[in-house]
């Protein structure tokens, strides 16, 4: 409620939206007050049309009196006060036409009297009145003049005809006595007419005789006539049959000859054909048994076809995965022979030369050292070797960290090559190629890059075991040389162990020289292993990689050339066209070929003896042949005398047949003509007894119908009815007064539904007065002011149409549906607006073209085209019309008045339902403002 109330505040603080609403309210009355007061009785004041006439008529004389029908006709119009005549001269009724002073001009020709006087004559004239109308100022006063001009001329018509009667019913006493002569000659023919019957009746009897005498004749000739032209149809026929008889014997006579001729070849080739049979039979035997057997291994060949399919199909998957394996090989080479594994190679090799370099040093200087040194330069030797020791413990030690370095260079190449190998793995993996393998090819490709790199590992190996064998010798020397040292100090001492510290140099040298010996066997080994590994990556890969022809292809090039052929071996095993195919078309021809044989096998027998019948009953043929040439013979020779004796019987059939019809033809003329006379005769009497009693009767007549017409008295009340007949009688179902209250109706649809459309234009209905509050109490707010000035319009216009002089019958009925009516359509269009705004009111004004046009408010609805006959009855303003035209004048009955009210407040109840569904989803998707907006707008 809350919302209602300021809906109304709003409303009642806003003055020019109140004014506005207050003027709204008078807009239906105004349009329909002003229409309808304009056009209230149009056709009660037609004595207000101006028509001009001009009579051109010149007055004649009509059975010796004076006949001017164009003044009469003036004189006639100037008592009638229909429309404004004007009667004038042809130019100022041209003048006035042009000018727009008349309406119409009506001319009354100068023959007009004179037509008039031709009705007994051969040719006799219509009477012509010419009438010229300008519709461009009018058409309606064009239609009143035409519905005048046709008044006009039934009024000349009857006058005319007035004038006819007049002159007939003077000529009728003339017509009396003539009837009374014409009655006395009548008993005169009565007389002669009896003489006459009885002659002819004297003559009729005699040609009856004579008539069924010659019909006896007549009937004997038709049936001689007959029966000749049967006699000479049959004697026709019978010579066709012989002609045709013979050409036939002489046909089977000429064929008698070759028949023979032919009957010896045909047994002849009977006989030829059994022997035959016997040697095909043999052969379709012999064709069974070989298209079974190979039906048989048909069967083999189709499989073996198919597993060759299969195993080629096998071996270009393992190709393609041998292609794609080798690719990575060689990619996985090339990383492996580069330039910066080839540095640590020669780095490894240069120190394994410098390690062993530093051996042979050592036992070079061991093996320079006398070992039975005297005892006088014991103390120097020992001096001396004592130095020789220290530099082999440093050389020792140099050698030591170069096998060291060497050791951490195999390692790193190691680590490497596992490296490389691990990233190589990961980036196969990731591809797209890898995925689309099946498992066990995966399997198998990633071992053999595990293979691989094991090989190169292996080979790595192999070097860091040779060089830990060095490490070892290397300690052990280092061992013996710390151990001679502190020997060599000792010796200082104790001299008694001379012999001992000549034995610990003597195993010395042994185990240098052991090691430089192994040295100089380890150093050749390990170099050539590290060159025979790298040289054999470098032939792996210039192997795989090489492009040539012949012996000079490398694996990659003829592995993909293999894959090439596989493909195209494929595609010929298992193509549209290939092996496959081929084979099982062969081998369905050999099934059907075996059938087929199986059945020619089958029937073989049957075969044969047939041919032996058919042999035998050519043998009894040929046996008889002779009887039947001689037979020919004579039957050729009979016929060819029948067909003699038959043409010369059919040649005189035509003279016999031309007599008896010639006889037929004369009797017929004499039975007809006698027939003729004598029915003549009956005729000839019975018409002059029909004159008889026709005379007898006519004088009667004539005599009766003398005093009949003496007794005809005419008035001019006769005279009038014979010139106007008919008089027309109107009942009124209802009454209609004028134009006013039979467009009443339409109008105040109309102009009400003009009202809903513009309060929707000025008032804001599609904003609220309050925020916050539901969708029903906008609904509430809205409908409240809508409804109230719906309503009011429609009272309004009512009141005030009662007040300017419409007569309604029913005023109650009237304000109720006028109510309703309002309400409706004003539903309708809040409905629109609110849902689409402007689009809304303009299907609001597209829906009130169409109920203008479909509602039957001004022609009947029959008269408009189909369209609008089909919208007729779904237009709301239909059922308005009728309503309305049922509360003012009655005549439709209450059933349309109360199904109209009905149909309003059904519209009232549907839309009034889509409104606040509209206002709901409008306030859901918050598409409203404040109203005062609007009012600001208004007031700017």
């Amino acid at each position: 409620m809350e919302m209602l109330k300021n809906e109304w505040k709003k409303l009642a603080s806003n003055k020019m939206l109140l004014i506005s609403c207050i003027v709204i309210l008078f807009i239906p009355i105004m349009y329909a007050g002003g229409f309808l007061k304009s056009n209230w009785d149009p056709y009660g004041n037609t004595d207000k049309l101006s028509v001009a006439v001009v009579n051109l008529d010149h007055s004649v004389d009509y059975q010796g009196k004076k006949l001017d029908i164009g003044s009469d006709v003036v004189d006639k119009l100037k008592e009638n006060d229909a429309l404004d005549w004007h009667f004038v001269s042809q130019e100022e009724a041209q003048e006035g036409l042009k000018n727009r002073e008349y309406y119409m001009v009506m001319t009354l020709p100068a023959d007009f009297s004179k037509d008039a006087s031709t009705l007994m004559d051969v040719n006799p004239e219509k009477m012509t009145i010419e009438y010229e109308t300008n519709g461009s100022l009018n058409y309606i006063g064009e239609v009143i003049s035409k519905s005048a001009a046709k008044d006009l001329k039934s009024e000349v018509s009857n006058n005319v005809t007035k004038a006819y009667t007049e002159s007939v019913f003077e000529q009728i006493s003339t017509i009396g006595n003539g009837f009374a002569k014409a009655a006395d000659g009548a008993e005169e023919i009565d007389g002669g007419t009896g003489k006459l019957a009885d002659g002819s009746q004297q003559l009729t009897d005699n040609l009856e005789t004579l008539s069924s005498s010659t019909l006896t004749f007549k009937e004997g000739a038709e049936t001689f006539e007959v029966g000749v032209k049967e006699y000479a149809a049959g004697v026709s026929q019978v010579n066709d049959g012989a002609q045709q008889l013979t050409n036939g014997i002489n046909q089977l006579y000429s064929k008698v000859g070759p028949l023979e001729d032919g009957g010896a070849l045909l047994e002849k080739g009977s006989n030829d054909l059994t022997n035959g049979l016997e040697t095909y039979t043999n052969g379709v035997s012999k064709l069974a048994d070989g298209t079974k057997i190979l039906n048989e291994n048909s069967a083999a060949v189709k499989n073996g076809t198919v597993e060759i399919s299969n195993g080629v199909d096998q071996v270009k998957t393992g190709s393609d995965q041998l292609l794609t394996g080798l690719n990575q090989l060689s990619s996985e080479l090339d990383q492996s022979l580069s330039q910066e594994n080839a540095d640590k190679l020669r780095y490894l090799m240069g120190n394994l030369d410098s390690m062993n370099e530093n051996i042979q040093k050592l036992n070079t200087l061991l093996n320079g050292q006398s070992s039975t040194a005297g005892s006088g330069g014991v103390e120097a030797s020992l001096q001396q070797t004592g130095s020789s020791v220290l530099n082999l413990t440093g050389d020792i030690t140099q050698a030591t960290t170069e096998l060291a370095d060497a050791k951490t260079s195999v390692k790193d190449l190691e680590e490497t090559i596992q490296a490389d190998t691990d990233s190589n793995t990961s980036a196969i993996e990731k591809t797209a190629a890898f995925q689309s393998l099946s498992n066990e090819q995966q399997e198998e490709l990633l071992s053999a890059i595990a293979d691989q790199k094991d090989a190169e590992l292996a080979s790595l190996t192999t070097i860091k075991d040779q060089l830990n064998g060095a490490n070892t010798t290397l300690s052990n020397a280092t061992d013996n040389t710390t151990t001679t040292t502190a020997s060599l100090n000792d010796l200082q001492s104790e001299l008694a162990v001379t012999s001992e510290l000549a034995g610990q140099l003597t195993e010395l040298k042994t185990q240098v020289g052991a090691l430089a010996q192994g040295s100089n066997a380890l150093l050749p080994a390990t170099t050539q292993t590290i060159e025979e590994l790298t040289n054999g990556l470098t032939k792996i890969q210039t192997a795989l990689e090489q492009q040539g022809t012949g012996s000079n292809k490398g694996i990659i090039q003829g592995v993909t050339e293999l894959n090439q052929g596989l493909a195209t071996i494929q595609n010929g095993l298992s193509g549209q066209d290939g092996l496959v195919n081929g084979v099982t078309n062969y081998t369905n021809g050999v099934n059907t070929i075996q059938s087929g044989a199986d059945e020619l096998n089958t029937n073989s027998p049957a075969l044969t003896a047939g041919s032996q019948q058919l042999t035998n009953g050519i043998g009894q043929l040929a046996g008889q042949l002779p009887n039947l040439v001689e037979g020919i013979t004579q039957l050729n020779t009979g016929s060819n005398q029948l067909v003699h004796g038959t043409t010369l019987l059919d040649g005189k059939s035509g003279t016999l047949i031309k007599g008896a019809t010639s006889l037929a033809d004369g009797s017929t003329k004499i039975s007809d003509g006698s027939q003729a006379l004598s029915e003549g005769s009956e005729t000839l009497g019975s018409g002059i007894e029909t004159l008889k009693d026709g005379t007898s009767q006519l004088a009667t007549s004539l005599l009766d119908g003398s005093e009949e017409v003496n007794d005809v008295n005419a008035t001019n009340k006769t005279t009038d009815m014979f010139s106007s007949p008919i008089t027309l009688k109107q009942e009124k179902y209802s009454k209609v007064p004028n134009y006013g209250a039979a467009l009443a109706p339409y109008i105040m649809s109309m102009s009400l539904y003009i009202g809903a459309v513009v309060f929707t234009t000025i008032y804001p209905v599609r904003k609220r007065s309050t925020q916050g509050k539901s969708s029903l109490a906008w609904w509430q707010s809205k409908v409240s002011v809508a409804m109230l000035v719906a309503a009011l319009m429609a009272v309004i216009e009512c009141g005030i149409l009662l007040m300017i002089g419409l007569d309604v019958l029913f005023v109650g009925k009237f304000f109720l549906l006028a109510v309703l009516t309002s309400l409706a359509f004003m539903s309708i269009v809040l409905t629109l607006v609110v849902a689409f705004d402007n689009v809304g009111r303009f299907v609001a004004m597209v829906l009130l073209v169409l109920q203008l046009g479909g509602s039957g408010g001004t022609f009947p609805i029959p008269l408009t085209n189909s369209f609008f006959q089909t919208i007729h009855l779904w237009l709301p303003m239909t059922y308005s019309v009728y309503g309305f035209r049922q509360a003012i004048s009655s005549g439709l009955g209450n059933d349309i008045y109360w199904q109209a009210n009905f149909v309003m407040i059904g519209i009232i109840i549907v839309f009034n339902g889509l409104l606040i569904l509209t206002m709901y989803f409008l306030q859901k998707k918050n598409q409203n403002n404040e109203v005062k907006e609007v009012e600001e707008t208004v007031k700017a």
